[in-house]
């Protein structure tokens, strides 16, 4: 619909298919374009923007909206030229309707109506399996055009009979359990979407067919539900019964990307994807020493491939951060603030096996016993992939340290006493420190006095003393000072 306003009059006129519109303000003229559209299908909406007088060509900025919700911009004058223009992906059915909004003034608005997406339903069953086995079927319900993901039911039928109905996943997948009929020698199955508000149903699918045997053999296939692009990812078929030889082949979308020889019930392969999408595997067991062919398939999702993550531990005050299997060492007793931090911002989380400890801001020695294990880990997330850092940390012998007053070595006169520590000094263990004259004992005498040990130069000469604390065998070093003072 196109509408040209003016002070003192209007003229409409109707269209079909495409929408065309316009407005005047008092600088100019907005013509709307824009088609009906489907659910998930991109579509082109156009603002010619004109001046009303004719004249010139406005520049600015056109804002588009559907229902009232800003869903894109565009710029028009200079080299940009008249017409905005933006992609618009309708997500739900019904009307719609789109405006255009010229920041130089006037706008255009045109409902339009927007349909069901239409769908395309497929199912997928084991090839063979066994008369009275439960085996699991899958459907797969894709929009026949565009981006849209189908929501709802999907119900599962054979020929004569309905199965029963299951509702589709994020990647518009159903699956459901189904018991093989006994007396028959095949079995077709089908799947049916319901459709939603935005997807229209789908009509019955083509058939699966099982091949029913009372001696049949079933091949369970293990393939991850989410893979990522560019990694290897391990796939495996377990063939039952175990008795049977032969060999698997293993596809993607048909394209065979390996064969593997049945050992012990088993056979494996490894896949790389390489493309984004939803491929469906397929493990095709050729059947042997009596046991039948069979085979598995499974629908699954290949996204982008995580980053990898790294972590860093990083001591304050040392020269960088701990390497990989690093080790450090650190006495008894002692302690060292580090941070860590991952390159995703994830949580890291810290595990210490032996005689340390981490409290979230410091590592910590609290004896000795042979090194530290050190794991960080962070668990993956917000795209990145898990990832660990290990190290170790060697403990040492803890140096025992005591508090003296004990003035320095040196020049004293004869007849002074010097307070050498206050009574009852112990050392960090709670040590008590044992104070002897180890040389010249004439020239220099040890007292207790006024709650201290101190000591007296008597006469001229040399004397030598030392306090000391015994050594925590295999823990602690012993604690020993000592002084060498001249009596004058």
């Amino acid at each position: 619909m196109k509408r040209i306003f003016s002070a003192v009059a209007a003229l409409a006129v109707v269209g079909s298919g495409i929408g065309m519109a316009s407005s005047v303000s008092a600088d100019s003229i907005v013509n709307l374009s824009v088609k009906n559209g489907v659910v998930g299908v991109a579509q082109t909406v156009d603002a010619l923007v004109s001046a009303s007088a004719g004249v010139g060509a406005p520049a600015g900025t056109v804002t588009f909206y559907s229902n009232g919700a800003v869903i894109g911009t565009d710029t028009v004058g200079g080299s940009q030229g008249s017409n905005a223009q933006m992609i618009w992906t309708p997500n739900n059915s019904g009307p719609e309707t789109i405006m255009a909004s010229f920041s130089g003034g006037g706008s255009d608005t045109e409902t339009v109506s927007v349909n069901s997406v239409d769908t395309t339903t497929s199912v997928t069953a084991p090839g063979t399996a066994a008369a009275g086995s439960q085996i699991a079927l899958q459907a797969q319900v894709r929009a026949k055009q565009g981006s849209y993901v189908p929501t709802g039911t999907v119900t599962f039928t054979t020929s004569s009979a309905t199965i029963g109905s299951s509702n589709l996943n994020a990647q518009g997948l159903a699956t459901i359990n189904f018991t093989v009929p006994t007396g028959v020698s095949s079995v077709n199955v089908y799947a049916a979407y319901g459709g939603n508000a935005n997807a229209n149903a789908s009509g019955r699918s083509s058939a699966a067919n099982i091949r029913v045997s009372t001696v049949g053999s079933t091949v369970a296939l293990s393939v991850p539900q989410t893979n990522y692009q560019n990694t290897s990812v391990p796939l495996s078929a377990k063939i039952t019964p175990s008795s049977g030889t032969g060999s698997v082949t293993f596809t993607v979308d048909g394209k065979t990307i390996g064969t593997a020889t049945v050992a012990n019930g088993a056979a494996s392969v490894t896949w790389v994807p390489t493309a984004l999408g939803n491929p469906t595997i397929k493990a095709s067991y050729t059947g042997g020493n009596g046991v039948a062919a069979s085979s598995d398939s499974k629908v699954v999702a290949v996204t982008q491939a995580l980053k990898a993550d790294a972590i860093t531990v990083d001591p304050v005050g040392d020269p960088g951060p701990i390497l990989n299997g690093a080790v450090f060492v650190l006495p008894n007793g002692s302690s060292i603030a580090a941070t860590v931090t991952a390159a995703s911002g994830l949580p890291v989380k810290v595990a210490v096996t032996g005689p340390c400890t981490w409290n979230g801001t410091t590592f910590a020695v609290q004896g000795v016993g042979g090194n530290c294990s050190v794991v960080t880990t962070t668990a993956g997330g917000n795209g990145y992939s898990p990832t660990t850092l290990s190290f170790s940390i060697s403990t040492a012998l803890g140096k025992q340290t005591a508090t003296v007053a004990a003035p320095k070595s040196g020049s004293y006169k004869k007849g002074r006493f010097l307070t050498m520590a206050k009574a009852g000094t112990v050392t960090n263990l709670n040590k008590a420190l044992t104070w002897k004259v180890t040389s010249g004992a004439s020239k220099c005498k040890l007292y207790r006095s006024a709650g201290a040990v101190k000591l007296k130069l008597v006469s001229r000469g040399h004397c030598w003393v030392q306090a000391f604390a015994p050594a925590v065998p295999g823990q602690w070093s012993s604690f020993l000072t000592k002084r060498s003072y001249n009596v004058r």
